[in-house]
Formats: C-alpha cells, structure tokens, sequence
C-alpha cells in the first residue's frame, strides 16, 4: 500500500493517524513526523495553539487516513511469535526429508515480506523486545525482518529480495545440528564448545547445498554471515569483497538483533548506544556502506519516540545526529534536553 500526504484541519485528527511532516509553533515541536496522533496529543493542539491543520499519511487511492492501532506492537509481538513456532516447525520438517525442497521456506519467506512491510512498527519491536532466550527461531526471524528492510533501503530487486530473505531466515539452521547444551549455555563456551558452535553455518551451508535449483547466493549468505571485513571472522576467516553481500547484510540485521537482546558481549546502555555499537563496527568489521545505509535510514525511526532517561524522565526524540549517535534532542515536559551537553543522562530505553 502506498501512502501520501495530506493537510487535515486538527478538528479531524483521530487518535492512531500518523504525522507526515513536524508541527513546530513558535520554535516548539508540538509533533514530530512519523509519529501516532494521540488523544493527549488532539487535545492540545485544540486547546493551546495556533495550529489549523496538520499533515497526515493518506492512502493514495482513496484519502483515507492510515490509522495506527494503539495494540499494533502487541499484535505485531504475537505475530513475530507465532513466525518464530511456523518456523520451529519448517526446520524440522525439512530436516526429516530425504531431498530438502524450499516450497515451504518460499512460503514461509513471501509471508514475512508481506507482514513486515510497516518498518517503523518492526524496528521499534525489534528494539522492544528483541529475540530473549530463543537464539535461533524468533532471532532468524528478528533478522530475516531486519535483512528484508535493509535489502529494500538498498534499492535490491524483488529477486535479489526473495534470495536474500531465504539467506536470512536459514542463516542459523546449522544450530538447530548442534547440542542444546552448548546453544543454549547462558556462560562463556569452553574452547572446545566454542570450536564445535563455530561449525554452524559450515553445517547450514552443506544442508542448503543439497536442495535442488536453489541459487548458490542463498548458501554463501549462510557460510559467510560471521565473516568480518578485516579477516577476523569465521569459518573462512576471509576479507572484503569475498565476502557475499547477503553475509554483510545478515551480519548487520545479526549484530542488530544481539545488541537489542542482550546477547552482545558487552553491556548496552540502551538503544541508541547500540547504533553506536553498529556504526563503530563498521569502520573494521561490518561493511561500511551497508552500515552507513542501515543507520541512516534507521534513526529516522527513533525520531518521536518516547524514551525513558537513566534517570527516570520522559522525553520524546526530537533528533538524531549520525556523528553523535547516543546523544539525542530530547523534548522533555515543555524544555529541549540535548544530551550532548548532559553527561550523565543517556537514554535507557524506548517506551510506549
């Protein structure tokens, strides 16, 4: 579905309808763009300002407004959910197959891309909730979802999309061959455990090449997604261009997810220092393209949201600088916070 835009007098304003454009009166930002119309929201611009109209997203075909459910993450967490039991399910089934076929994972793929076309709900989920214990189902479908956006940002045909999604949601089919004992060992892996893990994409690699007719592309998206620019990654330990596109992009959607689960193997103080985390990468071990993309397109969604300081304030993100990528514009109450010049405060979480 495409969108437009489109002025409506704030008489019309219905909670859920999302903002097209910032609505700034006498340099205070009443609304940020892309963020939910609330009933809070209507009663003010009613009661206090001068504010006639405002900009809201429309269908283009038939000018109705696109309403956002106050339960849309709720539902799109059930949805994510019940991807992560589908997908259980599909793993075993193709295992138990002499000759594995992809019917159900091309199914299973056109389903994801239909269901997370609205990328700011599946950032925001993602940065909610994560992927918690399940370091293989629901994470294959937190960066299946997250490869799929960051293919389309990077102008992928319909194709290379489809192959690539395949790519994602398979990247980690090689655990599901390896002892529960050491996926799911919540301390630090032996040598040996380590030696055994770091055989997981070798084994999801060898399963995808039996499947008949299917594109090698997916495959080396499997091998290669630990890949590291610099040579430091596994199993190959290659560099650079070697290195498949597919591999680079899941290894992004990959780090993104970890960071936002608490799986990374450093502390994250909160969402924004996990961009952070991704941009610092990038200069090293992640490709810098791909990663200059992704977080440029991706702070655009952080912009509006409401967010919960260290120190326990409201405010809500007004702006985001890709150079200072953990000190946002805040508005809290009726006063700009700029975080750049508060050095105790940082953002702690996003919420609702």
């Amino acid at each position: 579905m495409a969108w437009e835009k489109k002025l409506i007098p704030v008489t019309e304003l219905k909670p859920g309808m999302m903002s097209s454009e910032d609505v700034i009166f006498e340099d205070k930002m009443l609304l940020s763009k892309n963020n939910i119309v609330t009933k809070p929201t209507i009663d003010k611009l009613k009661q206090n300002y001068l504010v006639d109209k405002i900009e809201v997203y429309v269908k283009n075909d038939s000018d109705s407004p696109l309403i956002i459910k106050t339960n849309t993450i709720q539902k799109i967490e059930n949805d994510f959910n019940e991807f992560s039991l589908s997908l259980k399910r599909i793993f075993n089934n193709i295992s138990k197959l002499k000759v594995p076929e992809m019917n159900e994972i091309r199914i299973f793929s056109k389903k994801i891309q239909e269901e997370f076309k609205s990328t700011g709900i599946v950032i925001r989920n993602i940065v909610f909730y994560g992927s918690g214990n399940d370091t293989i189902y629901r994470h294959s479908i937190n960066v299946s979802a997250i490869s799929f956006i960051l293919g389309k940002w990077l102008n992928f045909s319909q194709r290379e999309l489809n192959l690539l999604t395949y790519s994602a949601i398979l990247h980690d089919f090689g655990k599901t061959k390896i002892s529960k004992d050491i996926i799911n060992k919540t301390g630090a892996l032996t040598p040996k455990e380590y030696k055994i893990f770091k055989n997981h994409p070798i084994i999801g690699y060898k399963f995808i090449k039996s499947i008949p007719y299917l594109d090698p592309s997916v495959g080396y998206g499997v091998l290669m997604h630990h890949e590291k620019i610099d040579g430091s990654g596994y199993p190959l330990g290659i560099t650079g261009d070697k290195i498949h596109a597919f591999a680079k992009i899941i290894a992004i959607a990959d780090l993104f997810d970890a960071v936002n689960s608490s799986k990374y193997h450093k502390k994250v103080r909160g969402p924004f220092e996990a961009l952070r985390i991704i941009q610092e990468q990038s200069l090293e071990k992640l490709d810098c393209k791909y990663c200059s993309v992704f977080l440029n397109h991706i702070i655009n969604y952080f912009m509006g949201e409401n967010v919960l300081l260290n120190n326990g304030k409201k405010c809500k993100v007004i702006q985001v600088q890709i150079n200072d990528l953990t000190n946002p514009l805040l508005l809290s109450e009726d006063n700009f916070l700029d975080l750049r010049k508060e050095k105790d405060l940082y953002v702690e979480k996003l919420i609702i």
